[in-house]
């Protein structure tokens, strides 16, 4: 199982900061490496927010993962080499969600009693929005019954990591990942002695305070807010934490409850990239040409597996790991060609010439794209 899953880590940790512009990652030296440890994460791009959360960890994780997904005995078996855990939910059409949750919950404490990483989504939900929602209590609960049932021994701690995407659709731009600093469950004994439901409550608010603060988070009317503040606010900042001062400054309605409607993710979701001149995008049009024409088969596979996906939240993840698997696939498939009918100096030249133009690509494609 760990090899499977260090496999994957490699190659995921070269081709993502490629696909992104830029991966900056904060606070990786807060989280205990000799520890149980929780990760509490924002959830807006389902697979992707755990795969940039385990990216640059050494310990493995493992990851609560809708139940609904967990389909099939081929499913079942990558799953468990990847390390997800079934988690159910009533959306999911599931009666009895605490009865069905105990096997879980089991396995979470017993890996925590191994010291191992377990990562949970306590929105519940994936929503590809600047936006905190509400969060469940399974987070406070599961971190407080593997406390309890080691008689605060455990030194297990929380670690809140938020994470902001520039842009949730589309690659070629920056993406923040904050892990904010630990939160060690021994601190709440006392409390848990005296009232466990109050214990959970102030864990789970410390937990949202954590990641709203480190959080670009926008309510009132989102689609309103996106064409009126947006594109302003991005080309003049340069991080997440200067897009977030930004937002503490402007004067808008923002205690009142999200709203989504009007929001048309595949029309919008080039059109508040920062903007380029008709030159600087005819350029990253010549400079992603090779690769296009190079990799045309995987483009064209991509396109026609995201055509099915009616869940906006899957748009990114599906569009990342069909152009990594594809490409990768059609990468070999080349070099094997080329190496039974041609030198090897040609062979050697598509080695070096496809992960380039690849690379190109991955990188200017989104300046192509954008739209004022």
């Amino acid at each position: 199982m760990k090899v499977v899953y260090k496999f994957i880590q490699v190659i995921l940790r070269i081709y993502l900061p490629i696909f992104f512009k830029k991966i900056v990652v904060r606070g990786i030296e807060n989280v205990p490496t000799s520890k149980p440890v929780i990760f509490a994460v924002n959830h807006q791009n389902t697979f992707m927010d755990g795969i940039l959360v385990a990216l640059k960890l050494k310990k493995p994780v493992f990851f609560l993962t809708r139940s609904d997904v967990f389909k099939g005995s081929l499913f079942l078996k990558i799953s468990k080499r990847l390390n997800l855990i079934p988690i159910f939910r009533k959306q999911d059409g599931f009666d009895d969600i605490a009865q069905k949750n105990k096997g879980t919950f089991s396995f979470c404490i017993e890996e925590l009693e191994k010291g191992s990483n377990v990562l949970i989504f306590p929105e519940g939900v994936s929503e590809p929005v600047h936006h905190l929602f509400e969060l469940k209590k399974g987070v406070a609960r599961l971190a407080l019954e593997a406390e309890s049932k080691n008689n605060f021994q455990l030194d297990l701690h929380v670690v809140p990591v938020a994470i902001n995407y520039e842009n949730h659709f589309v690659g070629g731009s920056k993406v923040f990942i904050n892990y904010t600093s630990p939160i060690p469950i021994s601190s709440y004994q006392q409390l848990c002695k005296e009232s466990e439901s109050k214990a959970r409550n102030k864990l789970l608010l410390e937990i949202k305070n954590r990641l709203k603060s480190n959080m670009i988070h926008i309510e009132g009317d989102y689609t309103v807010f996106r064409a009126s503040h947006w594109k302003k606010i991005i080309q003049k900042a340069d991080s997440d934490h200067e897009i977030i001062k930004a937002l503490e400054a402007l004067n808008y309605e923002k205690k009142i409850p999200l709203k989504t409607e009007g929001f048309n993710w595949k029309k919008e979701k080039y059109r508040y990239n920062q903007s380029s001149s008709y030159i600087n995008k005819l350029l990253a049009f010549v400079i992603c040409l090779p690769g296009f024409v190079a990799f045309l088969p995987t483009v064209f596979l991509t396109r026609g597996i995201v055509w099915f996906v009616k869940d906006e939240s899957f748009y990114l993840s599906v569009v990342a790991v069909s152009w990594l698997f594809f490409g990768l696939i059609q990468f070999l498939f080349c070099l094997l060609y080329a190496w039974n009918y041609f030198d090897a100096n040609i062979v050697l030249l598509l080695v070096v010439c496809l992960p380039f133009f690849a690379f190109l690509s991955l990188r200017n494609f989104q300046r192509v794209v954008a739209r004022d």
